[in-house]
């Protein structure tokens, strides 16, 4: 969380600053998972962010599938953490403009997230200035007032509340009505992470390249939205909306330069004849996990293999990296997602 502060810069009679001048605030997150699979139906703990990069719903899909959506209307969620009890970040609106799977050696597959969201609230803690009784005012005792924002979810007396307005520097209007006594704490509202699956392992899986199964020292591949947040209207202090562009799904697959792999490197640029090269485009299917029911499926049936350098050590093995785009065949269909499968 941000908030612009611009040097005030009109003419003055000395060099020194003497006031600034408050701009637009900013929200930022990222957060990284591993890729937990539950089975059968289920769908995973990250599914709302999931939601929130592609646009589909996972309860939509007898297939466990997780398909992008052309709909502007990308959902968007509310994203907190806590620590020990001491302070709580809340984000409110969080959009997802980038998403990445990723494998590397025997490391457990992960899945990350990074975006903007439309505000934000940070939570401390204090305690309560006198007595009250089924009324929704709560005075905490002077100077802990900026321990609490508009959107802070507090524990009082062991019932969460919402803090509403501030309608003075140490007074907080909760969300609905309850009672407390004097001194009573007022501490940010914790959860109780409950994990449903477990962690998929870093030797299970497989990638295949143009229906060739390829030995990978790693992979890994991103989902960017291109979103762009209406965050310079006048009279709003921050972003009030956004509009999703055109997205793109990239990603580089790393394997070791065998002879039989070197298709896979001048797959880049196919030149059969005399004429035109041309640049065909391949499937990409990885595999992520060993388990039947628990698997992870990432589907790229239209990949056009991009350039990079190829890697040659002075006394290790020489490493092809195989940068690719993603390509839609018909629209909206250039990464589906394949949960739980067998």
């Amino acid at each position: 969380f941000s908030v612009t502060r611009n040097d005030r810069a009109d003419s003055r009679p000395t060099r020194s600053l003497l006031e600034r001048i408050t701009g637009k605030q900013e929200v930022s997150f990222s957060c990284e998972s591993y890729l937990l699979p539950a089975g059968g139906t289920e769908a995973p703990n990250i599914d709302p962010l999931i939601e929130a990069a592609m646009g589909g719903a996972f309860s939509a899909f007898s297939t466990n599938a997780y398909k992008l959506s052309d709909s502007n209307a990308l959902p968007t969620c509310r994203m907190a953490r806590t620590a020990n009890g001491v302070f709580r970040e809340d984000l409110f609106g969080a959009y997802v403009e980038e998403m990445t799977i990723s494998a590397s050696g025997g490391d457990e597959p992960r899945i990350s997230f990074s975006g903007g969201a439309f505000n934000y609230a940070l939570t401390g803690t204090g305690s309560a200035d006198g007595s009250g009784s089924t009324t929704s005012a709560l005075t905490v005792h002077s100077g802990e007032g900026v321990n609490f924002m508009l959107g802070s979810v507090i524990s009082l007396n062991s019932a969460e509340r919402a803090i509403i307005a501030k309608t003075g520097d140490n007074a907080l209007t909760l969300s609905s009505d309850h009672s407390w006594s004097n001194d009573a704490a007022v501490t940010p509202s914790t959860y109780t992470e409950a994990t449903t699956g477990n962690p998929i392992n870093g030797i299970g899986g497989s990638l295949t390249l143009n229906s060739v199964t390829l030995p990978i020292t790693a992979f890994d591949m991103t989902l960017t939205n291109n979103i762009k947040p209406l965050s310079d209207e006048a009279f709003e202090k921050g972003t009030s909306d956004f509009v999703a562009g055109f997205r793109s799904v990239t990603g580089t697959v790393s394997v070791r330069a065998r002879k039989d792999f070197i298709k896979s490197l001048a797959q880049r640029y196919v030149h059969i004849t005399t004429g035109d090269p041309s640049f065909s485009s391949v499937p990409i299917m990885v595999t992520l996990g060993g388990v039947a029911g628990k698997k992870v499926l990432v589907a790229m049936s239209t990949c056009e293999l991009n350039f990079a350098g190829i890697s040659v050590p002075e006394a290790e093995e020489a490493v092809l990296s195989i940068p690719f785009t993603s390509l839609g065949s018909s629209g909206g269909d250039e990464l589906t997602l394949l949960w739980n499968q067998s």
